[in-house]
């Protein structure tokens, strides 16, 4: 695509106006004529994100500073990187953190190349024309392909299995040498299990398998499960050593994010293509979600964990196969 063409959109995540504004009027100057969209925050930035992937919005590049006011560049690499509508959208940091754990974590992380706002050999401005130069100018970019969307939505169902079984073995390290390590290690294996069960049946579908409805539903409710993963997340971060009562009620929320409606409509897309691997999925996910209420209810309590918990085991009733009757 030239970079001529209107339809070139490029996402800035500074929380600085002014730089902002800088980098817009100096890529203009130079010769751009496509989109710059602005973001001030990590959660702005992923919402932007979010929104663009719905309308089939592409984002051609992104330019991320490092530090910002609700996290930090490495987090918008981290979600961008893992992310199938994403992942080959080249990032760039534009920033004045230059600690050597901080570059290399970005470039760990898939960040595409690290730049300075402050060259030791050029004027703020010329560090911004030599960034054009090499990526605008010279670089040859990914294209655009038309993507299926519920490919997409399978594959980020996938990376959520996956990033959900890294939190319980983290939940495993927090109670280790008691029977709550065992239960978290369990539930870690579980979802790898699923995550493997979803990578088998995602070629068997395409977004022509589903309505526009049904894949608009799926749609919103990942991003809600996703919003919710990252809240558990950042619970276990700001309480290192929670008590068992707390991480129920963010596995609990976690959970809550999940539409059971559209789990069992796309589960149902899946019976023609591969009946003998989707019985099997469901039978996984719902004698996990049983265990997983049975634990919660025979160590608290507390009746609004106990509530939630048996909501969870009715759920779970939902998804469990029944042998047909003889």
């Amino acid at each position: 695509m030239s970079l001529k063409e209107k339809e070139f959109t490029i996402l800035h995540v500074e929380d600085d106006p002014s730089l902002a504004k800088l980098v817009r009027i100096a890529f203009h100057e130079f010769g751009f004529r496509g989109n710059i969209i602005t973001a001030g925050r990590v959660d702005e930035a992923l919402d932007l994100l979010e929104e663009r992937e719905r309308k089939c919005e592409p984002v051609n590049l992104i330019l991320v500073d490092m530090q910002l006011p609700d996290g930090t560049g490495l987090d918008v690499i981290r979600r961008v990187k893992t992310d199938p509508a994403w992942r080959m959208t080249p990032v760039i940091v534009l920033s004045s953190e230059l600690a050597p754990g901080t570059i290399n974590a970005a470039y760990v992380l898939g960040a595409n190349c690290f730049v300075s706002k402050n060259s030791k050999t050029k004027g703020g401005f010329e560090s911004l024309r030599a960034l054009y130069a090499s990526w605008l100018e010279c670089a040859i970019l990914p294209e655009v392909f038309p993507r299926d969307r519920l490919q997409d939505a399978l594959s980020r169902a996938i990376h959520v299995r996956a990033r959900t079984a890294e939190f319980y073995i983290s939940l495993a390290r927090v109670f280790e040498g008691t029977p709550e390590m065992g239960f978290w290690l369990d539930r870690s294996l579980n979802e790898g299990n699923m995550s493997n069960l979803l990578a088998f049946l995602q070629p068997k579908l395409s977004e022509r398998d589903v309505s526009p409805a049904m894949l608009e539903r799926l749609t919103d409710m990942q991003v809600r499960v996703q919003h919710a993963l990252n809240a558990t997340e950042e619970s276990l971060r700001r309480t290192p050593v929670p008590r068992p009562a707390e991480v129920y009620r963010w596995v609990l929320d976690f959970l809550g994010a999940l539409n059971e409606e559209v789990v069992a409509e796309v589960i149902g897309c899946l019976f023609p293509k591969g009946p003998e691997a989707t019985t099997a999925l469901k039978a996984r996910a719902a004698i996990q979600l049983l265990e997983l209420a049975s634990h919660i209810l025979e160590r608290t309590e507390e009746p609004e964990l106990r509530r939630r918990a048996v909501g969870l085991r009715d759920w779970a009733d939902q998804f469990m196969v029944k042998p047909n009757p003889i």
